[in-house]
């Protein structure tokens, strides 16, 4: 076995730069930061938006789930809350996000595979089964158009159950400009015009507003944005001009900012460069304070938070060694709670290879009560604050940020640049630029380019679904479709279209909730969608 005599000689890492490519001074002093008067739960709430944040109340442990049907991920949602997860976060699978029936030739083979199949009421009554809608938070992670007929979906299970809607808890991800692969333009525009994308967006969050005002409307996809591969500059700018969009067009539709504002939020990146990230964190609670109030003009405090849920990334995760990412999911989600975030979903250490596993998701809460019971972190309100290397890396950050917002702003806001492809073209750059840093070993990635051990036979157990599942289902979607009585479906399917065709200016809410509760399935009310804007999608 040869002993590499580099390692003997005294080793030095191989740049002084966070991963946005700031640098880091060899010593900070006093000198390197403003006086500090600010106190956490004070405007611009960069210590935080709660005076006692986790000494109050913990963050919400919150791991993503979903595979297969709905009552299959019933019992992983069930599994999940019986070993301490307080909150739910639900993601469909590629079809139902694409506004696709399993049946439909386009869906197959990915039904089921990286999330649940919602198609039909059935499927939401089967996904949350014993749970109580007003009791436990509940995150869906779909954009719109689709978000319409699953928050349509959801509510009237809420009026089923006997639940008023004023008492439903949660959020509805409902962007549809971040939700696939962050804000690529292909992927986005192939199966839904972005431009009606962004009204179906805007009449969900209208109608929660009016109907369920505990309900988050929009979950702005920091996260999607980051794993494309920019850096936090980018990540934060991009979700923070998104915000801005919607904030204008909301006000624009007639609503006051503070009767809306606190029920906007973030999902956000932890990267691995730790000190970089909690400070993007503050950088970002510190901005979006500062445009709402002085922009949008908020009067309510509420308004002015940010508050985001974050999920530690998966871009540093390795198939190399896997057990490796242990230890960088629990770095990342320290940094987490360091940053003062109000929900965390650690990423498990198999998602480089499938869907994790319950012992997989286990280990991630786990991690997360360990640092929350165990490490002291939560004991007194931002324990980093002071420090001289965060507060000035901080406003080295949210200078940065500033400046970028402002030239997104100079092109026309984040949608014109999106539809420019100048986003594309920034993301295109970055992801050149991340992929030449770990060829180079600029960003070292341990047992990958550095400190690889060819031996490495690691095993470890991964999720596996029934090949005859996706089967199975198809034939359930296409058995319902003949046994239904299919006159009154078409019919208000046929109604949508008119309303939609005909009324482009109106909220298109309650005739997608009419269609649901009609028996139509989540493919169709899209398609009829689709045809009263004239607009076709692959394979019509």
């Amino acid at each position: 076995m040869e002993i590499k005599s580099t390692y003997l000689e005294g080793e030095r890492v191989p740049n002084f730069k966070s991963h946005s490519g700031l640098e880091y001074k060899e010593v900070y002093t006093s000198g390197d930061i403003k006086e500090m008067q600010e106190l956490p739960g004070e405007y611009p709430f960069t210590r935080g938006i709660h005076k006692d944040m986790y000494r109050g109340r913990l963050w919400t442990r919150r791991q993503q789930s979903g595979y297969r049907s709905a009552r299959e991920s019933n019992e992983r949602i069930k599994y999940l809350l019986s070993v301490g997860q307080p909150g739910i976060n639900m993601d469909p699978d590629l079809p139902t996000h694409l506004g696709l029936d399993p049946d439909d030739p386009l869906a197959h083979g990915d039904v089921g595979l990286q999330g649940t199949s919602l198609v039909i009421f059935k499927d939401m009554v089967d996904l949350y089964r014993d749970i109580p809608l007003d009791q436990v938070s509940n995150t869906m992670i779909v954009e719109a158009p689709t978000s319409a007929v699953i928050i349509a979906q959801y509510l009237l299970l809420a009026r089923k159950r006997g639940i008023p809607w004023e008492r439903l808890i949660g959020t509805i991800m409902n962007c549809p400009l971040t939700q696939f692969v962050g804000p690529t333009y292909q992927a986005i525009t192939t199966f839904f015009p972005v431009d009606y994308g962004v009204k179906i967006a805007l009449d969900v969050m209208e109608y929660m507003v009016t109907h369920s005002p505990k309900w988050n409307i929009v979950n702005i996809n920091a996260y999607n944005i980051r794993e494309t591969g920019v850096n936090a500059v980018q990540e934060a700018a991009f979700a923070l001009a998104i915000g801005q969009e919607y904030v204008q067009r909301l006000i624009e539709r007639g609503l006051d900012v503070d009767s809306f504002a606190s029920r906007i939020g973030f999902f956000s990146a932890v990267h691995i460069d730790f000190f970089e990230e909690i400070a993007k964190l503050r950088a970002m609670r510190r901005i979006w304070a500062r445009l709402m109030k002085e922009k949008f003009k908020a009067k309510n405090a509420r308004s002015m938070w940010f508050r985001t849920a974050c999920q530690t990334s998966a871009l540093p995760l390795t198939a190399q060694e896997p057990l490796n990412n242990i230890v960088r999911a629990s770095i990342q989600t320290l940094a987490a709670v360091l940053g003062g975030v109000q929900s965390i979903h650690t990423t498990g250490y198999d998602e480089a290879f499938s869907l994790p596993t319950e012992e997989s998701h286990k280990l991630s809460i786990r991690t997360q009560q360990i640092i929350a019971y165990e490490t002291g972190v939560v004991k007194s309100v931002d324990p980093l604050g002071g420090s001289y290397l965060l507060e000035h890396l901080t406003d080295e950050l949210e200078e940065q940020i500033w400046e970028l917002l402002k030239v997104i702003e100079d092109r026309g806001g984040f949608l014109q640049c999106f539809m420019d492809r100048w986003v594309e073209d920034q993301i295109t750059q970055m992801r050149y630029q991340l992929g030449e840093n770990w060829a180079s070993g600029q960003q070292p990635i341990v047992g990958v380019n550095i400190f690889r051990d060819e031996r490495d036979s690691t095993k470890i157990a991964i999720f596996r679904h029934r090949d005859e599942w996706q089967r199975e289902r198809i034939e359930e979607i296409i058995h319902y479709k003949k046994n239904r009585n299919s006159e009154p479906v078409l019919h208000v399917l046929n109604s949508l279209e008119n309303q939609v065709r005909k009324h482009p200016e109106k909220n298109w809410i309650e005739p997608i909730v009419v269609a649901v509760e009609s028996g139509a399935t989540l493919g169709e009310i899209m398609d009829a969608i689709r045809r009263g804007i004239d607009f076709k999608r692959p394979g019509q």
